[in-house]
């Protein structure tokens, strides 16, 4: 396997990514940092990166976490949740392309103002799980690092300023009511995460890419859907699925591509917050045009933030 080649002689750089990045989630989330076992250890693995000290993630790091989420969002499906999904089919498309033409334009936007390429930019820009994203553009040929930092920079303004602003707005937020009400067992989460390896594994051989986490969301919404029922991930499961992203993304990062592209940053903040309110205004479109509430139409384009 690729993932354990050369381990004897990463093995040292590997546990001192673990001895900076543990530490680093332990302290934004006590700081209260959003996604904090990601974005900690990330910025930590990372700083020490740009300075030269080379370290490696845990091999299959990506592919562990990438199972723990699938396995975690496929238990949302339940019948109730499809049938909304497919009463709303409609709007979901819209919302969609919407979010595509934004990032479109906010990719080509922050290309040329930043000077990178425009397919590392559109990676960086089209919503979705920071660490999916990265995944997708280094298959396409596509710079890591913008599409980390991005995906970083806009996880963070959404967590932070949204659902302040749907609190303070008057917008009711009924999230709970669909939230699956799943005990934890882990006669059944352990044979389920080894058959969701499993399933993983042979679809990124058949060149299914993030199949480690398509596989199990797919998989799994079919047996919740069917009403046989899986078990609840814990919460300690999700943090080191948080870690093992972090540890991958923060590996990434070159000092070459910062001392190229040195205002990247501050262009990736502007495009971030333009494409945040850019979807809000669309959703607040789409949900008088498909007599929705405004706070759902607002965030599902942001799921990606939230499923954290």
């Amino acid at each position: 396997m690729a993932e354990f080649t050369h381990l004897r002689e990463r093995l040292p750089a590997i546990l001192k990514a673990l001895a900076v990045g543990i530490p680093a989630g332990f302290l934004f989330d006590r700081l209260h940092i959003p996604i904090p076992w990601m974005i900690g250890p990330m910025v930590a693995i990372a700083t020490f990166s740009l300075m030269g000290v080379r370290l490696y993630s845990v091999p299959y790091g990506r592919q562990m976490g990438q199972l723990i989420l699938g396995s975690a969002v496929s238990l949302y499906f339940t019948p109730t949740v499809v049938a909304e999904l497919a009463a709303n089919l409609p709007a979901i498309a819209a919302a969609t392309v919407s979010v595509f033409l934004v990032g479109g334009l906010g990719a080509l936007t922050l290309s040329r103002a930043s000077g990178v390429d425009g397919k590392s930019t559109f990676f960086a820009s089209i919503p979705g799980g920071a660490m999916a994203m990265a995944v997708l553009a280094e298959r396409y040929g596509a710079q890591v690092v913008p599409v980390a930092v991005a995906h970083s920079l806009r996880v963070s303004i959404v967590v932070i300023l949204i659902p302040v602003a749907l609190t303070y707005g008057g917008f009711p937020l009924e999230a709970a009511a669909y939230r699956p009400d799943v005990p934890l067992n882990y006669s059944i989460l352990a044979p389920w995460l080894a058959f969701g390896f499993v399933l993983g594994e042979v679809s990124e051989r058949l060149r299914l890419q993030n199949g480690y986490l398509l596989a199990p969301i797919f998989f799994g919404a079919a047996l919740t859907v069917s009403g046989i029922q899986l078990s609840a991930v814990p919460h300690w499961m999700t943090d080191f699925a948080q870690l093992m992203f972090g540890l991958v993304l923060g590996a990434r990062y070159e000092r070459a591509f910062f001392a190229r592209y040195r205002l990247f940053i501050p262009f990736a903040l502007l495009n971030s917050l333009f494409i945040v309110i850019a979807s809000v205004a669309v959703a607040v479109v789409l949900a008088w045009a498909f007599h929705l509430p405004i706070a759902t139409m607002i965030l599902p384009p942001r799921r990606a933030a939230w499923q954290r």
